[in-house]
């Protein structure tokens, strides 16, 4: 009889025990799950004019795709200087200059005379903001110079907020792209105007040169 009595305590307990393992008004197989990872947050967007800070990309957005997430954007600085210091015709390989990509343009010059630096000014102007991880600023195609135009007014509004000398829309409006034109000129872009002289530039003269980069 002890023996019985002490079988029953034993299951009673047990009982309890598997119980006490559930939620109040809960059954079992309801205990609670891990919470799942909820989605990332929205990516930002932007329009024409927005300052835009990334890291140690910095820059005046000078266009934007649909998404508003992805564009180009334009230096808050610039210079004052030659396409190029020599009458050399580059003959690029597999194609020829690009009236929409600068970035490809760029690549071709740099890898086009191992003194490259000295013998194209405006694009080792913009290159050398590739500093400290950067890889991505280059000599804009007439294209998307062209684009920047459209832009204008928005976008001298944030350089001038930010200290910043504004794109210039009177005389020596003149913006060097990447495109060459022939054995001594490049073309060149009045932002004034929208437009690009279609005999080019003389290789040697001085315009001025803004660097880009897409985002």
């Amino acid at each position: 009889m002890k023996r019985e009595f002490l079988s029953l305590l034993l299951a009673m307990l047990m009982f309890v025990t598997s119980c006490s393992e559930l939620l109040p008004g809960s059954e079992p197989g309801d205990e609670p799950t891990p919470e799942e990872p909820q989605e990332n947050p929205q990516a930002p967007t932007y329009k024409a004019g927005d300052y835009y800070k990334s890291g140690l990309a910095e820059g005046i957005v000078a266009y934007v795709d649909e998404s508003g997430e992805h564009g180009l954007l334009i230096s808050m600085d610039e210079a004052y200087t030659q396409w190029s210091t020599e009458y050399i015709m580059l003959v690029v390989q597999g194609g020829e200059f690009s009236r929409e990509d600068g970035a490809r343009n760029t690549a071709y010059i740099k890898s086009s005379h191992e003194d490259w630096k000295n013998i194209y000014p405006a694009v080792a102007w913009c290159d050398a903001k590739n500093a400290r991880g950067l890889s991505s600023w280059y000599l804009p195609a007439p294209t998307e110079l062209a684009k920047a135009a459209q832009n204008i007014q928005a976008i001298n509004a944030t350089l001038i907020e930010k200290g910043c000398e504004p794109l210039a829309t009177g005389v020596n409006d003149g913006y060097w792209s990447s495109e060459e034109y022939g054995v001594q000129g490049a073309y060149a872009m009045s932002m004034a105007s929208g437009d690009f002289a279609d005999y080019g530039h003389d290789k040697k003269a001085y315009n001025r040169v803004r660097a880009m980069r897409k985002f």
